[in-house]
């Protein structure tokens, strides 16, 4: 029995002086995930899950959505405000490049909103846009008849396209003149601004400290 007891004894103590069996390498925290990352100056967060971002920018207007392309409406367009657009969809529309279409499409439909927003907004403005657009397609077939015509008829021609090429130069300048003048009067605007809110700084300022501060202002009702 002695004998026996000795001998596990023995057995236990060997196999307390065994080294400790391997464990696993600790797990490395796992990078945050995008949606997890806050901002640095961002109070403690509460455990509900973070917001999506907007589909704007912080402090960006909100735009309206756009309708969508109406094709039948646009080729109507294009037909009547941009004839030779027109003629190349039609080409790729003949030949079954329908990509190419649906790009044509694409990027005139801007094009047509934004003119009919000026038409609402300023038709002033929009016959002399739409006037500039006419000589501009003029300007354009005329260079292609002069190069094309006869020796005997081209010097016609090249005057026929300098003349149009001078009005069409006449009525970008006078939009420049026009964006001009806009522009130093929204310049004067902000001056006059600036100097009234430089003669008011002490209102302002108290103001501004009474609102940050809670207080009643002199000017509450």
């Amino acid at each position: 029995m002695m004998k026996t007891l000795m001998a596990l004894l023995v057995v236990g103590s060997a196999a307390l002086a065994q080294d400790p069996p391997p464990q696993d390498p600790p797990k490395r925290p796992e990078p945050p995930r995008p949606q997890d990352r806050r901002d640095p100056f961002e109070g403690p967060r509460d455990g509900r899950p973070v917001p999506p971002a907007p589909p704007f920018p912080p402090g960006g207007e909100r735009r309206p959505m756009q309708p969508p392309i109406n094709p039948d409406e646009i080729r109507a367009w294009l037909k009547d405000n941009e004839p030779e657009t027109f003629r190349h969809l039609t080409t790729m529309q003949e030949q079954g490049k329908r990509e190419d279409v649906m790009r044509i499409l694409a990027e005139a439909g801007p094009r047509m909103r934004d003119l009919n927003e000026l038409k609402q907004r300023d038709p002033k403005s929009y016959e002399r846009t739409m006037d500039m657009r006419r000589l501009e397609r003029e300007s354009v077939e005329q260079a292609d008849q002069a190069r094309r015509a006869p020796p005997e008829e081209r010097e016609a021609a090249q005057k026929k396209l300098k003349e149009t090429l001078g009005k069409l130069f006449d009525a970008r300048e006078e939009a420049r003149t026009r964006e001009l003048a806009e522009l130093k009067r929204r310049v004067e605007a902000l001056e006059k601004a600036v100097t009234d809110r430089r003669a008011s700084k002490e209102r302002i300022v108290e103001k501004r400290r009474r609102e940050l501060m809670g207080e009643k202002s002199d000017e509450d009702w």
